[in-house]
């Protein structure tokens, strides 16, 4: 049972920094950003749990994407409603991935693990979110505030959400191509997971420490 995985160890600590520098924010999408990381961090740590008990894990992580897909498309809601009214767009990706979501969980179960499921419902989530963030880029660009990118909370969040899941994409759609081993015994494709998920991580710590500068200013 190895809970201290890389990704673990990311998750962890970016949930003490969230705690740290977030739990007295006044803005709830930064305050749910705890409640998503404890939930993260419990799903690995259960998970870890059942499979060194050789119990299947698989129904654990198809649940975890529910509170994957809200949290995300709640966080790209946040950012980009200074720029425009969002509520159409996401609301239709969140139609989408849940339609899809719950037609395959009907057919096959939450406890079935096959690449159909997977793919299609993680790769066009995937794509919506990378949607998301180049849509938030563009409207970034052309906003007439001039912005100190380095300092700018929302900008380093939705980042790491690019990152993550456009390597994520990739991992898809060319899962025979990073299948291969590397170091001997570690597959390419857990090589790139485990750097997108630090990516993702670090990010999102950034953008935890300009969100407590930017409170200090304000207040």
């Amino acid at each position: 049972m190895n809970f201290f995985t890389p990704i673990v160890i990311a998750e962890l600590i970016c949930l003490i920094t969230a705690v740290f520098f977030l739990f007295k924010d006044n803005i709830s999408f930064w305050k749910i950003n705890i409640a998503y990381l404890l939930i993260a961090l419990s799903a690995e740590a259960r998970g870890s749990f059942l499979a060194a008990h050789h119990h299947h894990n698989v129904g654990l992580f198809n649940t975890f994407v529910l509170f994957e897909i809200a949290f995300i498309s709640y966080g790209m809601y946040y950012c980009l409603k200074k720029y425009t009214n969002p509520r159409p767009v996401i609301f239709t990706g969140l139609v989408i991935c849940y339609l899809i979501f719950t037609f395959f969980t009907v057919k096959n179960g939450i406890h079935a693990y096959n690449d159909v499921f997977n793919d299609i419902t993680v790769s066009i989530m995937s794509v919506i979110f990378v949607l998301y963030c180049l849509y938030y880029y563009y409207k970034l660009l052309n906003d007439e505030e001039v912005l100190d990118l380095k300092y700018h909370p929302e900008f380093w969040w939705v980042n790491g959400v690019l990152f993550y899941y456009f390597g994520g994409t990739a991992i898809n759609l060319f899962y025979g191509l990073f299948n291969i081993r590397i170091f001997e015994h570690i597959p390419l494709r857990l090589f790139i997971y485990n750097i997108i998920n630090i990516i993702l991580y670090s990010n999102w710590i950034y953008s935890y420490l300009c969100r407590a500068k930017q409170r200090k200013l304000q207040s």
